[in-house]
């Protein structure tokens, strides 16, 4: 009796399941489940990419202004005047 009892219960769930998950599926492939799945990656990479591009001004920016400092202070005094 607890044998019938637990796989109809397991079946019961498993249809459930295999129904909603079905579903998700289904809208996923349709048009508008493809175009919301565009937006979403392209809204993502968007981020990454302005992440990424702040990222790297900042890392060019130090860089930049660590090795002016290390060749400036290569120079003599008449040389840095000349330039500034």
């Amino acid at each position: 009796m607890i044998g019938r009892g637990f796989w109809f219960l397991a079946g019961a769930a498993a249809s459930t399941f295999v129904m909603v998950k079905g579903r998700e599926y289904y809208r996923r492939l349709t048009p508008e489940g493809m175009a919301e799945q565009i937006e979403r990656r392209v809204d993502e990479t968007t981020t990454r990419t302005k992440v990424w591009i702040a990222d790297f001004a900042d890392t060019y920016s130090r860089a930049r202004a660590a090795k002016h400092s290390e060749l400036m202070g290569l120079l003599t005094n008449t040389e840095r005047g000349q330039l500034e």
